[in-house]
């Protein structure tokens, strides 16, 4: 799919993650909201962070730290906007934050975090500082899913997408 979105001469990660931005900020202009605004900005930093992950014209070298830390921090700054959103959304809407969607989020945080604890400590290399980094992206990105999770889960519907959506986040940057 990559190579359908080489435009320009530039790789075809960097022109889809501009244009997933660019479609946010569209859909928070003509069906304008709170919530929505802070979504397309949210988009925003993770467009960001995948341009600084993916090092994009060489820009990871010209940090002063890993570029790797520098988009994890904009995945999570990313995280906190959408758990934002979700919030006003939820009050807006006079809806439970503690539900069965958020208590099963809950549940499959737990269950990563035990995994992830067993299998950092069994391949011998255990670092308590990609352990912390781990925990704490782990925490942020799974509060983002309990707090979509309750809002699926209460609105039902379509709206069940995304909560698809904050699974798969979830599950692709535990892989990463």
């Amino acid at each position: 799919m990559n190579q359908y979105f080489q435009w320009f001469g530039l790789p075809g990660s960097f022109v889809l993650t501009c244009l997933m931005s660019l479609m946010a900020v569209i859909l928070a202009a003509v069906f304008p909201s709170q919530h929505r605004w802070i979504c397309a900005a949210a988009m925003i930093v993770s467009s960001l962070g995948d341009i600084v992950l993916m090092n994009f014209k060489g820009i990871g070298h010209r940090m002063p730290v890993p570029y790797f830390y520098v988009g994890a921090v904009l995945f999570m700054a990313a995280h906190l906007l959408y758990i934002r959103a979700f919030l006003l959304r939820i009050v807006r809407d006079g809806r439970q934050l503690v539900n069965g969607g958020f208590l099963a989020a809950v549940a499959v945080i737990l269950i990563v975090w035990i995994l992830l604890t067993v299998f950092s400590v069994r391949t011998g290399k255990f670092s308590w500082t990609m352990y912390a980094l781990c925990f704490v992206y782990m925490c942020i990105i799974g509060c983002n899913c309990a707090v979509i999770f309750s809002f699926a889960f209460s609105a039902g519907g379509w709206y069940l997408i995304a909560a698809a959506g904050a699974l798969s986040f979830f599950i692709s940057d535990l892989i990463i």
